[in-house]
């Protein structure tokens, strides 16, 4: 690990390449909240919660609030409050699980995959226009880089977490 110069804080030596990838990820995240905020969220009638609902929902299928929850890293009744919005826009469906009618199975419906598969488009739309100058291969190589950065932090946040619960922390 290569260790550089010192920061503010007296004895805290600074890992310069570490804080790189800090400052790009955070550069990352607010330019991509920039264009929601200008360009996005206005137009679709989602915020930024509602799409990461839909979104678990798109790719795991019909499932439990609880099971959405763990998904986002969120309390269960977090999620409960968004789903009662998202149902009452006639964005998601629940109905009773038939293993244990005391739980509620929630599934996307055509009006949210619509509505979410939108968002996305619009999503695509702008970061072709913004990375106009990169070819594909480019791309997937970004793509690749930063699901490999993603990873590396679920995992280490994972490892905390279960430490944490298994010291009692």
């Amino acid at each position: 690990m290569q260790l550089a110069q010192q920061t503010s804080v007296p004895e805290v030596e600074r890992d310069t390449p570490a804080q790189e990838v800090l400052e790009g990820v955070s550069s990352l995240i607010r330019a991509v909240r920039c264009i929601e905020h200008r360009h996005l969220w206005p137009d679709s009638g989602l915020r930024r919660a509602d799409a990461s609902v839909l979104k678990v929902l798109s790719k795991g299928g019909e499932q439990r609030t609880g099971e959405i929850a763990a998904k986002l890293g969120v309390d269960a009744s977090v999620v409960s409050r968004q789903l009662t919005a998202l149902e009452g826009d006639g964005l998601v469906s629940r109905r009773p699980d038939p293993a244990d009618a005391r739980v509620s199975l929630v599934a996307l419906s055509d009006a949210g995959r619509r509505r979410l598969e939108a968002l996305y488009a619009n999503y695509t739309k702008h970061l072709r226009a913004a990375l106009a100058d990169w070819d594909d291969e480019r791309m997937a190589d970004a793509a690749e880089a930063l699901r490999r950065v993603a990873g590396a932090v679920t995992e280490a946040a994972e490892s905390v977490r279960r430490v944490n619960t298994s010291t009692g922390d």
